[in-house]
């Protein structure tokens, strides 16, 4: 997360726009194990693009643990597998990764993933206190509204028609709960919001928690977290009474093969199972169940036309507000799209076709089974329609929300608009406070130096020394930078050994080399024109020659790029009228990119979008 020069400030997590992310859906079920317990860090080299002067991350088995920049200006803790950020940073963004060994003990592995999940909850509470914050603003303004409409999660995938699958449903939660539990469940809800405005429930408030290192935000929420649970369990008995079916627009059929009777089966015995954990979660009397039986009840559903029609029916799950990549930019890189559509494509064949014969089909495994579809059929009607594609990083989830009237007395215009300010004043603040304290600085608050400040505040100076090593300050040296970290990694802790994983290209490369003469393949494979592994795309701008696997002629492949760039650079000063000036842009960063090269140091490498993962992680020779 160091950026170059040209771009001081990373506004987004790399990929979250304009690319189509595709690891952690096909290989999410792989796993690193080890007998012996490791600490690593991995340094990231440098490439155009997010993090472009290289990047530093720690991996615990086959965890990584990063820090990364979001469009929110929250600089945010990032849990993932090493799979999805292997294919991130390795193959997509075609970057090679050295990794430095350190063994520790368990004890103490264990210590310092902790505290760094610590801090990563720390953080995900105060992102959540913020939403809460923001839950009551939106409430608020609906209130505000003359039609008294309330958005409920989830409800969007409901529609008041007959046709309805419950009655096996009902039957049980009647033999369970008791005839006429419904209606004494919706009258005690609706008591409870009839008297809310005399018991002052519409006055509920909390200041937002400070924000402090290693404090744990507690939070008492406000109005909305009070209303909204109440709203969803009412709008779950609705359903439920008035025999709500499933939208058919909110729903779309799998390009995969019809249902095999060994398939329905593991498809009947997961209904069954959602059917006893809706009953489960009603009986629960004072739980908010609302939400998770909504969710329930629209799977259910689906599931149920899924076994009737013997066909595979799924939830569209995208959010509502997710970033789109348009038609005009796609259809610049079509093949590519195409590329990755049809590796979603296998990755939901592969899961069904493994997934579904070695096990029971758990709720987990649907979850993923139902992402990975989502993601397949929003590629596909993209394309075949012309219409933008909806992406996102987030692992989508059924939040459709619906409309639901909402039937309890509310205070005077003037209150409500009163509450609001209150809570827009106490989120505006909140989130400069967050902004500031999780901010990222150049020099002094970047993905490296995070990794070092938050090891110091987990282990005392003892521990520091006896587990790592001798200490590493990121503020009083270059440390801060990827490459000279990994290097001060490597002379001042306890490192058993290193381990280097290739970038795509090179993988690619040292496959070639392996089957052709070394001299014809690389005239082949260092330029743009001629190379049978890279593809030119949106993601990079122009350049002529590959300089990250040569060093020699790296300022005369440098200068050649240079010249490009720069010719590009002039004539797209005649064509920026009609392209809105994208040759122009493209020809400075292309020439930005080169300059470094003439001093025989790389950056650019090109760019992979829709490449299947090809990890390539080789032991490398002592150098103490």
């Amino acid at each position: 997360m160091f950026p170059s020069n040209l771009r001081l400030r990373v506004y987004k997590r790399p990929f979250l726009k304009g690319r189509l992310l595709l690891l952690f859906l096909i290989l999410p079920f792989s796993t690193l194990h080890s007998e012996n317990s490791y600490l690593d860090f991995i340094y990231v080299d440098a490439n155009t693009g997010q993090s472009s002067g290289g990047h530093s991350a720690l991996r615990f088995d086959d965890t990584v643990i990063h820090f990364q920049y979001y469009p929110d200006e929250i600089f945010r803790v990032v849990r993932e597998s090493y799979e999805r950020f292997s294919y991130s940073y390795n193959t997509y963004s075609n970057r090679t990764s050295k990794i430095a060994r350190i063994a520790i003990s368990e004890k103490d592995l264990d210590k310092i993933r902790t505290g760094f999940e610590k801090l990563a909850l720390i953080q995900f509470k105060h992102i959540k206190n913020l939403e809460s914050i923001r839950a009551d603003i939106q409430f608020l303004k609906e209130l505000q509204r003359p039609e008294k409409n309330i958005r409920i999660r989830t409800f969007g995938y409901f529609k008041k028609e007959e046709g309805s699958k419950y009655s096996t449903l009902k039957e049980e939660l009647n033999s369970t709960l008791g005839k006429g539990w419904l209606g004494k469940v919706r009258t005690q809800i609706k008591k409870e919001l009839n008297s809310a405005l005399s018991e002052g429930k519409f006055a509920l408030f909390s200041e937002a928690p400070t924000v402090q290192n290693g404090n744990y935000p507690f939070y008492k929420e406000g109005i909305s977290s009070w209303f909204l649970p109440r709203l969803e369990k009412l709008s779950v008995l609705e359903i439920l009474d008035l025999g709500y079916s499933l939208d058919p627009e909110t729903i779309f059929l799998s390009s995969g093969k019809p249902l095999s009777e060994e398939e329905k089966v593991k498809l009947i015995y997961l209904r069954d199972s959602l059917k006893l954990s809706i009953i489960d979660l009603i009986k629960e009397e004072n739980s908010n169940w609302g939400h998770s039986v909504l969710v329930n009840l629209a799977r259910f559903l689906v599931l149920e036309k899924s076994i009737e029609e013997g066909k595979l029916y799924f939830l569209v799950t995208f959010p509502e507000s997710v970033s789109q990549i348009t038609p005009t930019t796609w259809s610049k890189d079509k093949k590519v799209v195409e590329a990755s559509s049809d590796l979603l494509l296998e990755a939901s064949k592969t899961f069904r076709e493994e997934r579904l014969k070695s096990e029971n089909l758990t709720e987990e495994n649907y979850l993923t089974w139902e992402d990975l579809e989502n993601r397949d059929w929003e590629l596909r009607t993209g394309l075949s329609r012309g219409i933008s594609i909806r992406n996102t990083f987030d692992r989508l989830s059924p939040d459709l929300s619906g409309i639901f009237v909402f039937p309890f007395p509310i205070p005077e215009p003037e209150i409500i608009s009163e509450y609001l300010a209150r809570s827009e004043k106490v989120e505006e603040s909140y989130y400069e406070n967050l902004k500031r304290f999780y901010t990222f600085k150049l020099i002094t608050k970047n993905c490296t130096s995070e990794i070092f400040d938050s090891l110091e505040f987990i282990l005392n100076e003892q521990e520091y020394q006896n587990v790592l090593g001798k200490r590493i300050d990121p503020h009083s040296s270059l440390t801060f930078i990827p490459f000279i970290a990994y290097d001060s990694i490597n002379e001042k802790w306890n490192v058993k050994e290193e381990t280097l994983e290739l970038s795509h290209r090179k993988v690619a490369l040292e496959k070639l080399y392996g089957s052709n003469p070394k001299w014809k393949t690389y005239l082949k494979e260092s330029n743009v024109f001629s190379s049978s592994i890279y593809r030119s795309n949106p993601d990079d701008s122009s350049f002529v020659f590959f300089t990250d696997d040569i060093v020699l002629l790296r300022p005369i492949y440098g200068l050649v790029n240079l010249g490009w760039g720069l010719g590009n650079f002039a004539v797209g000063i005649f064509t920026s009228p009609f392209d809105k000036g994208r040759r122009l842009q493209n020809g400075l960063q292309s020439a930005f990119f080169s300059l470094p090269e003439l001093v025989f140091f790389n950056i650019r490498k090109g760019t992979f979008p829709g490449a299947k993962p090809n990890r390539s992680e080789k032991k490398l020779e002592s150098q103490k």
